[in-house]
C-alpha cells in the first residue's frame, strides 16, 4: 500500500492541465439489428479521448488512465415515470511502460480482468480506445426504450484517494465505509481537480427506439 506523502509526490509531478487539442466525448447509440425482431444493444464509444491534451500528457507521464462505465437500459412509460431495467458496469485501465515504450490495457468487470492488450504505439492505442464497445444486454421485451451510458475518467484509484484524503486531515483515519456519502465522493473530485490531477465524468443517452411485438 502506498504512503499519503508518496501520493503527495505524484500530485506535484502530475502534468499541468494543457489546453485540450480536442475533448473527449461519450455516445451510445442502438446496434443496427440485422432484422426488425433482432435485440438491440447499447454500443459506447470514447470518440478523442487520446486526442484531449490532458488525458494523452497524464499517461504520458506514467500516470494510469481509469474509465469507469455504467450502461443502463430504460423503457419508456406514459402514465408514470421511466423505468430502470438492467444495467451494466465494466473499467478500463490505460498505462504507458516507458522501460518497453509500450501501452496497455485492460478491461475489467467486477473488479477482475477479464481482457489484457499491448499496444506499440500511442496511435494504435487510440484507435483501439475509439473502437465501439457493443454490451450484450438487450431489452425484456415489446415497447419504446433507450440507453443511457455514464463515464468517469481519473488517475487515482479509491485506496489512494482515501489515503490522500486521511493526510491532509493531519491524522490517521479509520476504513471507510464500502459506499462513500455523497459528500466525501464530492470532496475526492475536488482533491483531483485542485491537486493538479484531470477528472472528468461525462453522460449520453441514445435516441429512442421501439421493439415490436
Amino acid at each position: 500500500m502506498r504512503r499519503p506523502f508518496l501520493l503527495l509526490a505524484l500530485l506535484a509531478a502530475a502534468p499541468s492541465v494543457a489546453a485540450a487539442q480536442g475533448r473527449v466525448r461519450l455516445e451510445v447509440t442502438a446496434s443496427t439489428p440485422a432484422n426488425p425482431a433482432a435485440p438491440r444493444q447499447p454500443q459506447v464509444r470514447t470518440p478523442g479521448i487520446l486526442q484531449d491534451a490532458r488525458w494523452r500528457e497524464t499517461l504520458q507521464s506514467s500516470f494510469p488512465l481509469r474509465m469507469r462505465f455504467r450502461v443502463e437500459i430504460w423503457r419508456v412509460r406514459t402514465d408514470w415515470f421511466d423505468a430502470l431495467e438492467r444495467s451494466f458496469e465494466w473499467e478500463t485501465v490505460v498505462v504507458y511502460e516507458p522501460l518497453a515504450d509500450q501501452y496497455a490495457k485492460t478491461v475489467l468487470f467486477g473488479g477482475s480482468p477479464r481482457s489484457f492488450q499491448r499496444f506499440e504505439s500511442l496511435q494504435e492505442l487510440e484507435r483501439d480506445l475509439e473502437k465501439p464497445n457493443q454490451v450484450n444486454m438487450t431489452p425484456g421485451g415489446p415497447g419504446q426504450y433507450y440507453f443511457t451510458a455514464s463515464l468517469q475518467i481519473r488517475t487515482l484509484t479509491d485506496e489512494e484517494v482515501e489515503q490522500l484524503e486521511r493526510f491532509v486531515q493531519g491524522e490517521p483515519q479509520p476504513d471507510l465505509p464500502d459506499q462513500p456519502s455523497s459528500l466525501l465522493k464530492a470532496t475526492r473530485r475536488l482533491l483531483l481537480r485542485f491537486g493538479g490531477m484531470p477528472f472528468a465524468e461525462l453522460e449520453a443517452r441514445s435516441r429512442t427506439f421501439t421493439i415490436e411485438r
